[in-house]
């Protein structure tokens, strides 16, 4: 089954971190699958996702707009706009925006039956 959504139609909400907010286009309660959840998150310039780990979850991130820096197991891992960064399950890893930043988000569970954040 296929369906279309259009961001603007989406709810703003808050992000899970204590920085930014997100528009969900899709989660896994929509249909059987491993994709947890495709967004669109935004963030101000200062925002910070402090360290956190998804034991059971790959984060993939699509940089639409801003700079910053992630912080993966302990290396630091600048972004811009146009940028790819992949975050696999059980990595520890925090985010720091220099500049008002967007970016398409896709959490992959490797539990897929029981994914977890």
């Amino acid at each position: 089954m296929s369906f279309k959504r259009s961001i603007d139609d989406i709810k703003t909400q808050p992000l899970n971190h204590d920085s930014g907010t997100k528009k969900v286009l899709f989660n896994y309660q929509d249909f059987d699958t491993p994709c947890r959840q495709i967004s669109v998150a935004t963030f101000n310039a200062g925002d910070v996702c402090e360290e956190h780990v998804h034991p059971t979850l790959d984060e993939h991130f699509y940089w639409e707009e801003g700079e910053g820096f992630f912080t993966i197991n302990g290396e630091n891992v600048p972004f811009a706009k146009g940028d790819y960064i992949y975050v696999p399950a059980n990595t520890s890893h925090s985010i720091k925006f220099e500049k008002t930043s967007r970016c398409m988000c896709i959490g992959i569970a490797l539990d897929w039956k029981n994914p977890q954040k």
